[in-house]
């Protein structure tokens, strides 16, 4: 802990050979963390997106915690960032005209109107599909209120990190072990099952009749 302050109290001083280490340290991770998300054509945009996480390191140094490493830090910044960007980029899709369908007819967003285009479900059917998957995501997000409220209650915050961090942005069990500090891969898998019992457990509560879910009920399903 005291190097760790020390540490600290250099990069809020403003030290320019410790800001320079941090920088040498944290960049390929912070880089890899970004490619991992974005995929292996986004190198110019993981790169720009390690240069805004600094720039907001050095901007939010001074409301540094010491209960937190730096690498818990930086890579809480770059989920932020992370989060913007797909957040924009989700939006600017939405304001985007739909394709032509003279330019979309053998894949991608073309297959996906095709299937939408023979789908012969009465007015009826989808209305009650639609109100089904309504159901199932209502479900799935009370257990997850569920599971996060019982976790905060009990000061489990670091497992809440793990869990956002494989749950909502797909990271792996090793990226997490080594950028939350949690022990070894090994625990964060088991942190990350049973989470997923808890979860499945719960769904299970919410689905009396055993339509809803009905891959929870199958034999053999844990």
């Amino acid at each position: 802990m005291e190097e760790r302050s020390g540490r600290i109290a250099r990069l809020q001083a403003g030290d320019e050979a410790e800001w320079e280490a941090l920088v040498r340290e944290f960049s390929p991770q912070l880089f890899r963390y970004f490619l991992c998300h974005l995929g292996p054509r986004e190198r110019a945009t993981a790169e720009d997106l390690v240069q805004e996480t600094f720039t907001g390191a050095l901007q939010a140094i001074g409301r540094f915690k010491l209960e937190y490493s730096p690498a818990q830090f930086l890579f809480g910044i770059a989920r932020n960032r992370l989060v913007d960007l797909i957040r924009k980029r989700r939006h600017r899709e939405i304001l985007l005209p739909p394709t032509p369908p003279d330019e979309s007819q053998s894949s991608g967003i073309g297959a996906h109107l095709g299937r939408f285009a023979s789908d012969r479900r009465s007015p009826a059917e989808s209305a009650l599909a639609w109100e089904e998957n309504l159901r199932r995501r209502k479900a799935l997000a009370g257990c997850l209120r569920s599971l996060v409220g019982s976790l905060w209650e009990k000061g489990e915050f670091e497992q809440l990190k793990v869990l956002e961090f494989l749950l909502a942005l797909g990271g792996r069990n090793k990226e997490a072990a080594r950028i939350f500090q949690v022990g070894s891969e090994r625990a964060v898998a088991g942190i990350k099952f049973r989470a997923l019992g808890k979860i499945r457990e719960c769904l299970r509560e919410k689905d009396p009749s055993r339509t809803l879910f009905p891959g929870l009920w199958a034999p053999g399903a844990m």
